[in-house]
């Protein structure tokens, strides 16, 4: 993990946690990391969504897919004192960005298909973030 990293704390308003993480060019700590990949990865994920009137930067959208799914990693691997569901959330948010990677890749006629499975994987994510 990067040291200078380690001294800074997270940038969320009102937590003195220690910084875990860099995403978005931010300081986070584990807590509002997962929060924040959750919170995005749910944003972009075009199952859950019956139609988009905005446009989409389909670039913008694959690179946080990567960087969430590289510092996921990346936390995974390096942090030592995780707890279960600590790493259980980690895995979940690798899955799920590999899941959407493939999706924004595939024709629009695979994000149909998928919208049955997205339902049920967003009951899962929303069931473990209550926890």
């Amino acid at each position: 993990m990067d040291t200078k990293l380690a001294e800074r704390n997270c940038c969320e308003s009102a937590c003195d946690s220690a910084a875990a993480v860099s995403l978005d060019q931010q300081a986070l700590c584990l807590n509002h990391f997962l929060l924040r990949c959750y919170t995005k990865l749910e944003a972009v994920d075009p199952r859950g969504q019956k139609s988009r009137e905005e446009r989409v930067d389909l670039a913008s959208m694959r690179a946080f897919i990567e960087e969430c799914s590289h510092k996921a990693l990346e936390v995974s691997l390096q942090l030592e004192n995780l707890t279960n569901l600590e790493r259980a959330r980690l895995l979940d948010i690798l899955l799920w960005a590999s899941e959407l990677f493939l999706v924004l890749r595939a024709p629009r006629v695979a994000l149909e298909e998928t919208s049955v499975f997205s339902g049920t994987h967003r009951a899962k994510h929303a069931a473990s973030r209550r926890s």
